[in-house]
């Protein structure tokens, strides 16, 4: 009967740490995230005629270029954002053949 406890208990507490481990984020670096971002931006019919230029720090992406128009802009922000491992997103992109309003 002792025994059967003792595997109870290991399997409650297995059970527990390893919940305890998928919920903690997944720490990725900068060059795994940067492919991800680059990946997901070309996969999307909608940026074909974008040229977007993707930076990561620490999980920060930033966005610098051209796109064909500001709901192209703001999808990009949105995919790039949508990548597991961004903490955060900065979007510079601008319009092609659109003065930029620095």
């Amino acid at each position: 009967m002792k025994i059967q406890r003792t595997f109870a208990l290991l399997a409650l507490c297995a059970g527990v740490y390893g919940s305890a481990l998928a919920q903690r984020p997944i720490a990725l670096d900068d060059e795994t995230i940067f492919i991800a971002v680059e990946e997901a931006l070309q996969d999307a019919r909608s940026l074909a005629g974008a040229d977007i230029t993707v930076r990561s720090q620490d999980g920060f992406i930033t966005l610098s270029g051209v796109a064909e128009s500001l709901e192209d802009i703001a999808a990009a922000g949105r995919i790039a954002a949508g990548v597991r491992g961004v903490t955060g997103v900065k979007n510079k992109l601008r319009v092609a053949n659109r003065p930029s309003h620095a």
